[in-house]
């Protein structure tokens, strides 16, 4: 390689963070969460925006307002970020989430539920029992 060339992984760093970058928007303001998903016919569409998200933690730990709007806010760019990037998520309470197809402007994830008895954090076998 020349001296002057950059090296592959500097140059898939740069592309990375240029991806990053365009998937959070101009001047780094935050997307807002956005599920997605098909409503069976005769249903309202049912959706969960941050607000909801950050009103939803806030009951479930009793902490205050702003400081679970700060947790969820990073938590979220976190997890752009690292899908931005290619990198495959393992969150046990709700399973692994990975990229199956980037066209630039989206992203095509799948999500692997866990199984209930793992998302529940329950154990496999008794204290007295060989697993």
């Amino acid at each position: 390689m020349a001296p002057n060339e950059p090296d592959i992984s500097d140059k898939k760093a740069a592309r990375n963070e240029a991806k990053v970058a365009r998937l959070m928007g101009e001047g780094g303001k935050r997307p807002g969460l956005k599920v997605v998903k098909t409503a069976a016919a005769g249903a309202a569409a049912v959706g969960i925006k941050t607000k909801d998200l950050i009103d939803t933690v806030t009951a479930a730990t009793g902490s205050k307002k702003p400081e679970v709007k700060k947790i969820v806010e990073a938590t979220l760019v976190a997890i752009g970020r690292a899908l931005a990037t290619g990198n495959e998520l393992a969150v046990p309470p709700l399973g692994k989430l990975r990229v199956v197809k980037d066209n630039g402007v989206s992203l095509t994830l799948k999500l692997r539920l866990a199984d209930e008895a793992k998302a529940a954090g329950l154990a496999l076998a008794d204290e007295d029992e060989d697993s």
